[in-house]
């Protein structure tokens, strides 16, 4: 069900005259919602994929919202109109964790489908619920490239992580990404905190407990089963982006999560260079619209050379 449609609504104004934006409803929570920018004459609809975004936020930041794409969403088009490889845009949102510290709520004053209390796994499972609902309404399987941004990187790793007790069951099969995408990525909470001496800790136990077990067993780099399944065969594009002066991570964690992908057999691309804070990756949309047409012209390439190619790390000015 729509719940607001326009550019106005969706960000992008009049840059797509072709590209009709929709907020769709996966759940009762006033966070359960999708943002859709769909092209309503596209050029290549069986052929072309749709990019999928996790927002960030650390589980908790309000201000992270759907339209959080927008500005990646605009870089990709040019003249009015998208690349032909481009379906059209999603972007997830998902119930959120406390954090009253600088957005105070008071749940006996709060509706229960406004409150922000989410625990682990709570916004994982989100996230699958509203990808079992998009499996459903549209044809993304294998026809979509997923894409993360610090929290919302780890939200889609942890998707892929199939064997996790804490994974949703469902009824519905979780359709295949052609290519995942993390960009400025949280996959090792326990090694992150340890590494920025124990300053993490507030937001990560304000999402996922005081319990270090559960921190490790949620972490995408500590998985301790293959990513490697029908899902995500061998093969498939995996890329890892981080600027090195991101202020908020470091490089070990994108290496962290480097590491496990390589160590089940995959080859990913790690780009290390952007340029820019933390947010201003998203924000400014620009990188993140540079890594997409990458990821593209890998997909368009072919696939047994890509299979055989060895891992790669690749400058942005490549």
């Amino acid at each position: 069900m729509g719940i607001g449609k326009g550019h106005k609504a969706g960000g992008i104004r009049d840059d797509a005259p072709d590209l009709e934006f929709t907020y769709l409803r996966y759940g009762k929570h006033s966070l359960h919602r999708i943002g859709v920018w769909e092209q309503r004459r596209p050029a290549k609809p069986n052929t072309s994929y749709w990019l999928i975004f996790i927002h960030g936020g650390a589980w908790r930041d309000p201000r992270n919202k759907p339209t959080d794409f927008a500005p990646s969403i605009r870089h990709l088009i040019t003249d009015g109109a998208l690349p032909d490889a481009v379906r059209g845009f999603i972007s997830i949102d998902y119930r959120l964790s406390p954090y009253q510290e600088e957005f105070p709520q008071c749940l006996d004053r709060t509706p229960s489908t406004e409150q922000r209390i989410a625990q682990h796994p709570d916004h994982v499972h989100d996230v699958r619920s509203a990808m079992d609902f998009l499996s459903q309404r549209f044809d993304i399987a294998n026809k979509y490239i997923l894409l993360g941004h610090s929290a919302g990187a780890m939200l889609a790793f942890q998707l892929l992580m199939s064997n996790a007790q804490w994974q949703l069951q469902s009824p519905v099969s979780l359709p295949k990404p052609a290519a995942i995408i993390g960009i400025s990525g949280i996959y090792d909470l326990v090694n992150l905190n340890r590494r920025f001496d124990g300053n993490y800790a507030g937001f990560i136990s304000n999402a996922f407990g005081e319990d270090e077990d559960v921190w490790m067993q949620a972490s995408p780099a500590q998985y301790d089963g293959s990513f490697v399944q029908a899902l995500l065969p061998r093969g498939t594009p995996l890329w890892l982006a981080i600027s090195p002066n991101d202020g908020l991570l470091d490089l070990a964690e994108t290496e962290a999560m480097a590491e496990k992908l390589r160590a089940d057999g995959f080859q990913p691309t790690i780009v290390n260079d952007l340029h820019g804070e933390h947010d201003f990756v998203w924000q400014d949309g620009a990188q993140v619209a540079t890594l997409v047409n990458r990821v593209l012209a890998e997909l368009g390439s072919n696939d047994v050379a890509r299979m055989m190619r060895p891992p790669q790390t690749i400058s942005m000015a490549d």
